[in-house]
This record gives structure tokens, C-alpha cells and sequence, in this order.
């Protein structure tokens, strides 16, 4: 790993780098942030657990960790039964792979990383969120053991490592360039290994999306929470093509290929096509 403040390389035993830059493990949690982002990271995160506290998507129950994507809690939940696809196409797409290095991006309260342990991987989560129940602090409830790191995802240079498995987990269209998150994601992947990104729905007239995206950021003004980084929050034409230029290969989800909704996307122009991405194509 390097240093996010001076890009030294970052000695792992005393988490220290040759400018004296100094990071610490936080309830199992490795903060890898730059002073500054972090103290505005963690001025966000005060509010948004609150903001997430009332709308109900904070996950209390400590048994339901392992059982997630699939646990019975969950059930009714869209957001679990896609994530339950991810796990399924995941995993059938590196079955013919040995089990080796996964890093996993936007790795969320880790249950992909906490699967992808159980598959043999040796698994790397990086996140913003690090809540113990909404983040990546939820390392604590899973029997399997995975490398939690705080860092500012838009900067994945401080992870000097390259994987087997890189997995950008739901989290690309969030990005205020998705492409070029998706070319560091690239470079992080090792020779033969095999990129992965879920969750993607890409939309010939945004302008819906873009509404909520702006209806959040008006809903955290009222609450005096400030965004800690910029976001698009939606992928449109422009970024499928730059995707199929860096030999990404933008694939339907099969659970989905029958689905109204899949017709319905066709015949209107302002609802999303739901694919994910496979690197190399």
C-alpha cells in the first residue's frame, strides 16, 4: 500500500511511511485517508447514519450478516434479491478461476467479501463507510476473515497491489467520471486476472435520475449534511461507450432477460437498462 498524503510506500507493521505519515486501525478497520478528507469524511458520515437511522436501511440483527445476500430478513428488500444475482453471476463467471487474490470496491457492510472468503478468496474490502452496521465496521459479525480498508475510493493508486478479482460492487455510477473509475479499477486487475462491475443501469434520457439524484442532494441540505465528495449518480450513453473503448463487455443479467421490466426499459426511453460489465470483454 502507499501513503495517501505523499504516495511513499506504506510499511504494513507500523502502518507508517518514510515522511512519517501515520495511519491507524480503527476497531479492526484500516483508516488509509489523508488528514484533511478524512475529518470532512467523518463530518458526513455523522449525519448520513442518522439519515440512514430513519429511513429504515440500517441492518440491527447481527445474525443476518452471514446470511446476506440470501437471508430470509431480506427477502422483500429489491436492493438484496439484485445483490443475490451479483453473488450468482459472480461466481459463475470465475468458476473456472482458482481462488486467489479479490479486491472488492464499494464493498458496502461486506457481504460480498465475506462470500467471496468463503469461496477461498483473500479478500481486500475498500469502502467510505466503515458504521459497524452500515459499512465495512460489519467485519466484526462474519466468521469468515477479510482485509477491511478505509480509503477514498476515488484513488485506488494507494492500494499498490493488483488482484485476481476486482470487483466494482454497485458502486461505478456514483463516480463523477464512472469511466475513469473503471480504468483505475482495470489497472488493479493482475495478468489473467478478471474485472467485474455490478450493478450498472445505463439510460438513453437520464434526466429522471438525474432529478433524484438532486432530490437526494437537496434532502441532505435540509438535514446540514455536505456531500464530502462530488457524484453523477447515473450512467448514461456517453459512459457505455467509453466503457466498450477501455474492452469492457456490457452484459444483460440473465435473472433479468425475461422480465417486463426489461421491455418496458426498451420502449421507454427514460428508464434504465440494467447490465453488468466484464473486463477483459
Amino acid at each position: 500500500m502507499r501513503c495517501p498524503s505523499c504516495r511513499e510506500p506504506l510499511d504494513e507493521h507500523d502502518l507508517r511511511c518514510p515522511s512519517g505519515h501515520e495511519f491507524q486501525i480503527v476497531d479492526g478497520v484500516l483508516r488509509l485517508l489523508e488528514p484533511v478528507f478524512a475529518a470532512r469524511l467523518d463530518t458526513f458520515l455523522d449525519g448520513f447514519r442518522g439519515l440512514r437511522e430513519t429511513d429504515g436501511r440500517r441492518i440491527h440483527d447481527p445474525s443476518i450478516f452471514p446470511r446476506l445476500p440470501f437471508a430470509a430478513e431480506m427477502r422483500h428488500d429489491p436492493e438484496w434479491r439484485m445483490r443475490g444475482y451479483d453473488l450468482q453471476l459472480i461466481r459463475r463467471l470465475v468458476a473456472d478461476h482458482r481462488p486467489g487474490t479479490a479486491l472488492d470496491i464499494g464493498a458496502y457492510n461486506g457481504w460480498l467479501s465475506h462470500n467471496l472468503a468463503l469461496d477461498g478468496h483473500r479478500v481486500t474490502a475498500v469502502e467510505y463507510f466503515i458504521d459497524e452496521l452500515d459499512g465495512i465496521g460489519a467485519h466484526r459479525f462474519y466468521p469468515t476473515r477479510w482485509r477491511p480498508i478505509q480509503i477514498d475510493v476515488r484513488d485506488l493508486s494507494v492500494l499498490d497491489e493488483r488482484f485476481d478479482l476486482v470487483v466494482l460492487n454497485r458502486c461505478v455510477q456514483f463516480a463523477v467520471d464512472p469511466p475513469a473509475m473503471v480504468s483505475q479499477a482495470i489497472e488493479r486487475v493482475a495478468d489473467g486476472g478478471i474485472l467485474i462491475i455490478t450493478g450498472m443501469e445505463i439510460f438513453i434520457d437520464p434526466v429522471v435520475r438525474q432529478r433524484g439524484v438532486e432530490a437526494l442532494a437537496e434532502r441532505l441540505r435540509q438535514h446540514c449534511i455536505e456531500p464530502f465528495v462530488p457524484i453523477k449518480g447515473y450512467l448514461e450513453r456517453s459512459d457505455e461507450e467509453r466503457f466498450r473503448s477501455l474492452g469492457v463487455e456490457l452484459r444483460p443479467y440473465p435473472q433479468l432477460r425475461m422480465r417486463l421490466a426489461r421491455l418496458a426499459s426498451r420502449l421507454d426511453r427514460r428508464r434504465g437498462k440494467p447490465c453488468y460489465g466484464v473486463w477483459p470483454g
